[in-house]
Parts: structure tokens; sequence; C-alpha cells
């Protein structure tokens, strides 16, 4: 099971960065309408969240039940200043983190999935569960993408 979501997070990687990579310039500034967000703030919240995300998967495998902490994606995009950003930076970033993830997580043994976090809004995760979120979010994004090709 563990080794199935370990290929399913490195083709979601995939995906989400081919799609990225496809779009015309036009379309990664784009707004599709009020309030959503172009493909460049897409991609540099990927990349960031990736940060994010990468943390807790290092915690809960090093620490016992640690705090898990959430983020607010709406103040990333002026905090973390996506209006400058390089988008080519940003892919780096979530193919780096990705290769990262995936060469600790396929030394770990399947007594280890199991161990947990506390997350403040969805309590207690344990590393699968982790790892079947942070799949589900490069899906959504992806998607999101995806709509701007078309």
């Amino acid at each position: 099971m563990t080794q199935e979501l370990l290929s399913q997070f490195q083709s979601a990687t995939s995906e989400f960065v081919s799609t990225a990579k496809a779009l015309p310039a036009e379309k990664l500034v784009w707004i599709p309408a009020p309030g959503e967000w172009p493909a460049t703030y897409v991609i540099h919240h990927l990349a960031d969240s990736d940060a994010h995300f990468l943390v807790r998967f290092l915690n809960v495998l090093s620490v016992d039940n640690p705090h898990i902490i959430p983020f607010d994606e709406e103040a990333f995009p002026s905090s973390l200043h996506y209006e400058g950003r390089n988008i080519s930076t940003s892919l780096d970033a979530v193919e780096a983190s990705a290769a990262q993830l995936v060469e600790i997580l396929r030394q770990v043994d399947e007594s280890t999935w199991s161990r947990t976090g506390l997350h403040k809004e969805r309590g207690v995760l344990t590393l699968t569960q982790l790892l079947q979120l942070t799949i589900n979010h490069r899906v959504e994004h992806t998607a999101h993408l995806k709509g701007l090709l078309a």
C-alpha cells in the first residue's frame, strides 16, 4: 500500500510539473475569475506548501506525536511575493522536495507509517494520511492548471 502511495505521489508530481510547463505564457498570468489565482500563484503555492509538508513529514518521523502547524494559503501570495517570483525556481523546488521526500519515505518500514502527528484542524493524522493529503493537494492543483489549459 505505501509503495503504491509513493508511486501515486511521484505521478502526481510529474503531472503537476508537466501541466505547468505546458501552459503558454498568457495563461500563466490569466485570472480565470475574480478571486481565483492565476497559474503562477498555483505554482508558487505548491512549492511553498511542499516546504510545509516536508517539515510535517520530518517531524512525524522524528518526534513522537508532534503538533502539525496549519498554514494560511491566502496569506502566501502577498507575504511570499508571488508577483515577483520565478516559476522555474518554484517548479524546481517542487521536483526537489518531492524527490527528497520519496527518498526518505522509501526507507521507512511498515510500522513507521502508523506514526502520528496532531493537526490543529484535522486532528490526529498518520504518516500514511499525510501522504494521501499531499497527493490530493497535488491532484487538486493540477486540475486547476488543466482547467486553464482548456
